[in-house]
């Protein structure tokens, strides 16, 4: 089975940016459905309890959007998806753990799918957490379309 990637709205709108020869700034949101509707929102704050370590990501665009937090404990992602928070349990991950964190995480629920990446090597530790300098997410929603997300974001601890 081919996975089906939403590419044409952005190749669409380079191609008559090129024609009219003005510039495209990419979208302030990660992904988009086929309603043209936001997929993954600007994610609220969140909260930590004492003791437990984040993994929050922003978008790498113009307009960052903060899109996705993973908790280590318990071990869940959360997204804002048309309009509401949803929460997605970690089912696989690998790699050696940062702040409860690992480098290939895999979340699943509510018929979407989330996988993320990043270079551990590449993590700038901090007091309470870590620099993200770059990571991607794959995110596959309920009707099947798959969106890549570069981004950048950072390990947080609540002591």
């Amino acid at each position: 089975m081919i996975a089906r990637i939403r590419l044409w709205p952005a190749m669409a709108a380079l191609l008559l940016a090129s024609c009219a020869g003005t510039t495209v700034e990419q979208s302030a949101m990660p992904a988009a459905d086929t309603a043209g509707t936001p997929a993954l929102a600007e994610l609220p704050m969140q909260q930590l309890a004492r003791g437990q370590c984040a993994l929050v990501l922003w978008s790498r665009n113009s307009t960052p959007v903060r899109f996705l937090a993973t908790l280590d404990q318990p071990a869940v992602a959360s997204v804002m998806v048309q309009g509401r928070i949803v929460q997605l349990a970690r089912v696989q991950q690998t790699g050696q753990s940062l702040h409860g964190q690992f480098p290939q995480q895999h979340y699943r629920g509510e018929g979407l799918s989330l996988e993320v990446s990043f270079a551990r090597e590449d993590a700038r530790e901090l007091a309470g957490g870590a620099v993200v300098s770059s990571a991607v997410v794959e995110y596959v929603d309920a009707a099947g379309w798959t969106s890549i997300i570069p981004a950048a974001g950072l390990i947080a601890c609540q002591t």
